[in-house]
């Protein structure tokens, strides 16, 4: 497990989430306090980007199993050289060309990075080695989150926006050279230019590919358990920071997001090593149970700093447990061929949800605080009912 692509990967993992982790931590917050707007204009412009991430991960499931792994992981990487510049300018339309570019280059990056863990480890392994991929992400995340929420109270998100361009620029290059080729992308070379030319717009077009995958029932069950789950996290993903930030400011939410993050780091961990050793089924069905409880807590609790800092760190580690079993459902359900349309499909189910939640949210929180987690506990109760058939049918 330990070679040299997954230990790179992880590393690449890591410095990027350094920069994404403040842009889902703090876009909605400069929004409010910045721009002067409400949580719905910061839905609505986010809005597009993420469908667009969805989509082209559909791209990017493609090409990564015709071109390679690496390749598409590069490419997907540029997307978080814009984020700094999210922060630089108080233009709509700017802000929202960076977060379209973010948007769908997320998607290659997502479609590349998973197929790329699934071909460089072992399938016994890669439980733990699912759980380590995401940690790197999520430790990533939660450093970047305090070291911007520093940045942004001491200096101001200009400071941090120059600093994000300049150090992601770097990363990108070291990576281009650092970050090997795994198996599969070496037998992608044997292709020969001529086919490989040829395919270049089938590969973007793959649509028959998803459809025959879609009507299997396993993967339909496996985007459900992508889709709902997924609105929850959108729904505290854009309520989260601005309701923290509204009670305890620019460093409460810095730190809350570090806390989380690092939660959700023992938690990935945890998760991994029990899915290889039980298996994946039982722990996404205990998962999705306690992130029901937990945003069945926020409805009452959202008035109070450390109730809300509490259940939204606990259900920041849930969520990220449950999304560890996640890459083991599709290299369960997928043969050797499929693994990044898996990948893609699945992700295009994740951004789904998320976009659904994010914006749903927007708009039910000018009628109550209540509503968004009511809704979300409502999508959550509808996976726990998949996730709890993925078990029985394993166990019967």
């Amino acid at each position: 497990m330990w070679t040299r692509g997954f230990i790179s990967l992880c590393c690449v993992v890591f410095v990027i989430g350094l920069i994404t982790g403040p842009l889902q931590l703090f876009f909605p917050v400069y929004v409010e306090n910045v721009l002067g707007e409400n949580p719905l204009y910061a839905a609505l412009i986010r809005a597009i980007p993420i469908a667009l991430g969805g989509l082209t991960a559909l791209i990017g499931g493609t090409l990564s199993d015709r071109f390679g792994r690496k390749p598409t992981l590069l490419i997907g990487m540029t997307g978080a050289i814009v984020i700094g510049g999210l922060f630089k300018t108080q233009t709509p339309l700017l802000i929202w060309g960076f977060l379209c570019y973010e948007g769908i280059a997320s998607g290659l990056k997502t479609a590349g990075g998973q197929s790329y863990l699934i071909s460089s480890v072992a399938s016994e392994r890669l439980g733990f080695a699912t759980g380590l991929y995401f940690i790197s992400r999520a430790l990533g995340n939660a450093i970047g989150n305090a070291i911007a929420g520093e940045v942004i109270s001491r200096y101001s998100y200009t400071v941090f926006g120059n600093t994000a361009i300049v150090f992601t620029g770097l990363v990108f290059i070291g990576a281009c050279f650092l970050l090997p080729r795994v198996k599969y992308d070496c037998w992608q070379n044997t292709i020969n230019p001529l086919r490989r030319k040829q395919s270049i717009l089938k590969s973007t077009l793959n649509i028959e590919k998803y459809l025959n995958l879609c009507k299997r029932n396993q993967i339909q069950m496996l985007i459900g358990l992508r889709v709902f789950p997924t609105y929850y996290w959108g729904t505290v993903n854009l309520l989260m920071p601005i309701l923290i930030n509204r009670l305890g400011g620019d460093k409460a939410t810095g730190y809350y997001g570090m806390l989380s993050l690092f939660f959700a780091f023992i938690c990935q961990f945890v998760t991994g090593r029990i899915c290889d050793r039980v298996g994946h089924r039982l722990p996404a069905f205990v998962t999705n149970m306690i992130v029901t409880l937990l945003a069945s807590a926020l409805i009452v609790y959202h008035n109070s700093l450390f109730a809300l800092g509490f259940y939204g760190i606990l259900g920041t580690g849930a969520a990220w447990a449950l999304s560890t079993t996640i890459p083991r459902f599709i290299n369960e359900f997928t043969d050797a061929h499929e693994k990044g349309h898996g990948v893609g499909i699945t992700h295009l189910a994740w951004s789904t949800g998320f976009l659904l939640g994010y914006v749903a949210s927007g708009f039910l929180i000018k009628i109550s605080i209540h509503i968004p987690f009511i809704v979300a506990g409502f999508f959550l109760l509808c996976s726990t009912y998949i996730t709890y058939k993925l078990w029985h049918t394993a166990t019967h």
